[in-house]
């Protein structure tokens, strides 16, 4: 078997947002998240179609509610199961906010490692 190609455009951050989808009528988590998409952890019943349109409220800490609209692309793995969904339409240029808010994560994941490192030599 070869190796899983990863055909991502933009690396993915992991994450532990809320979300509202399509108007607020199903609350979502988003578990990870990047500059073109998310995904979003959902029981195979609360799958959407690959295709569908969806427009989604991210929560986003110390900015606010912010929405744009995407597609399904894909329903994750069986031992991962949700719905990858490729941003399409940011409204009144709010993707310039996203990109800002996106550009925290490498910062977050260092200070995770770092506070990892440091939490496991205070123990000792």
């Amino acid at each position: 078997m070869s190796p899983e190609i990863d055909r991502r455009k933009y690396p993915r951050y992991c994450c532990r947002l809320p979300a509202f989808l399509n108007e607020r009528k199903m609350q979502v988590s988003l578990c990870d998240l990047s500059l073109g998409g998310c995904f979003i952890e959902a029981p195979k019943e609360k799958l959407l179609p690959r295709g569908t349109k969806v427009n989604l409220v991210l929560s986003l800490p110390c900015v606010g509610p912010l929405s744009v609209t995407g597609i399904v692309l894909h329903h994750g793995t069986p031992a991962r199961l949700g719905m990858g969904v490729e941003f399409i339409y940011f409204p009144r240029r709010l993707h310039l906010v996203y990109a800002k808010f996106v550009k925290i994560f490498p910062i977050l994941e260092e200070a995770r490692k770092l506070y990892q490192r440091l939490g496991s030599t205070a123990r000792r």
